[in-house]
């Protein structure tokens, strides 16, 4: 479905866009890989100062990269907001040139809202090698809990004189 400017202009009430994605690709992102289940509604009307605005109620998953194993990790989101529509790339807002697929207009909303650092919940099998290994950050700190700091070894060496 297409999302025309020409049809938004002058409309009486509001156009409403039912939105129902399966699964929608992105390429050249290095944070989102597809998104998929996203459902909801945009809806255009005009505000009270004859400005064309966007109202969106969107929900579905993100697919992210995990960011220690590259897999796949499903993230949830729920949007509702209202913006402006603007003409302009740099102006704040809901870009709108002359048409746009629901699913790049879908994709337009999300994209500020796709975490930035995705982990997976399961346990995580790091990476080693010949003298070398990469630990969580929970077994590197018990394992330096007994650990002296070296600056401070040659004072467990000194010996207090006791007097009488």
């Amino acid at each position: 479905m297409k999302i025309y400017l020409k049809d938004l202009m002058n409309i009486a009430d509001e156009k409403v866009y039912p939105v129902d994605i399966d699964s929608y690709s992105v390429e050249d992102n290095l944070f989102l890989r597809r998104l998929e289940n996203v459902a909801g509604d945009i809806s255009f009307y005009y505000g009270p100062g004859d400005d064309l605005r966007i109202n969106y109620s969107l929900s579905g998953d993100f697919i992210c990269p995990c960011a220690f194993s590259l897999e796949d990790v499903r993230v949830p989101f729920e949007l509702n907001d209202d913006d402006p529509v603007v003409t302009k790339q740099n102006e704040e807002g809901f870009f709108l040139e002359n048409m746009i697929d629901i699913e790049k207009a879908v994709l337009q909303i999300v994209l500020p809202e796709v975490p930035i650092k995705v982990e997976k919940k399961e346990k995580i099998e790091y990476s080693s090698g010949d003298g070398w290994s990469f630990v969580s950050e929970e077994d590197y700190e018990s394992s330096r809990k007994d650990e002296i700091d070296p600056r401070l070894q040659k004072l467990m060496e000194y010996k207090f004189e006791e007097e009488d």
